[in-house]
């Protein structure tokens, strides 16, 4: 989840899922995708926070990869930094063309935002975990691959009142929280577990 500072306050990106998916078609949605096997290889300009490995467990350095990865292929923007001299450069799925120009994904810049397990009622069931980047670590134009369609900044008052899917509202509502909290409870923070209670979703704190 990119998160950009406006004189009109806060926005975040988001675009229109194509129509060829059987997840969630033609709904706005945030840039995202699975983790592929070289994300687990993937070396980092600078490592995650370790707020995301308490929130997420020993996959977190690879969820951080699959998401600057995703990001860049679905928006053509590089949430990365200058690789140090002599560091090894990614060749694996989809990494090639970010690390162009000598870069590495820069993990430090992520926050740990929550964890969404969906309901059993849904068609389609993930086990997702969300992370927030403030956009002005990002560099490129928007563009991708064309899975995301009409991809824009929509502030966050605005995107309150949009007809979202479940997931997204969560993902708004853990975003205003964040925006709310004071610097050191953000350093602090770890990510929520939003999971079913009947025919709902409900958060559950981390311990």
């Amino acid at each position: 989840v990119l998160l950009r500072r406006t004189g009109d306050g806060p926005a975040v990106l988001m675009g229109v899922r194509s129509g060829g998916h059987r997840f969630m078609p033609n709904r706005l949605v945030f840039p995202g995708g699975r983790v592929e096997a070289a994300d687990h290889r993937v070396p980092f300009a600078a490592p995650p926070p370790s707020a995301l490995a308490d929130s997420f467990g020993p996959r977190a350095a690879a969820l951080a990869a699959a998401a600057i990865r995703e990001t860049f292929e679905e928006t053509g923007l590089r949430l990365a930094a200058p690789a140090p001299p002599g560091a090894r450069l990614p060749r694996g799925r989809g990494w090639a063309e970010f690390s162009a120009g000598g870069v590495l994904p820069a993990g430090d810049a992520l926050v740990p935002l929550c964890r969404l397990v969906t309901p059993a009622f849904s068609p389609i069931r993930f086990d997702a975990r969300f992370l927030l980047a403030p956009a002005e670590r990002v560099s490129g134009e928007l563009g991708g691959n064309g899975e995301l369609g009409f991809l824009r900044w929509i502030p966050l008052a605005e995107a309150e009142t949009l007809d979202l899917a479940l997931p997204q509202r969560v993902v708004l509502r853990e975003v205003a929280d964040w925006l709310r909290a004071a610097p050191a409870a953000r350093a602090a923070r770890r990510a929520p577990l939003w999971r079913e209670l009947g025919a709902s979703l409900v958060r559950v704190p981390p311990l």
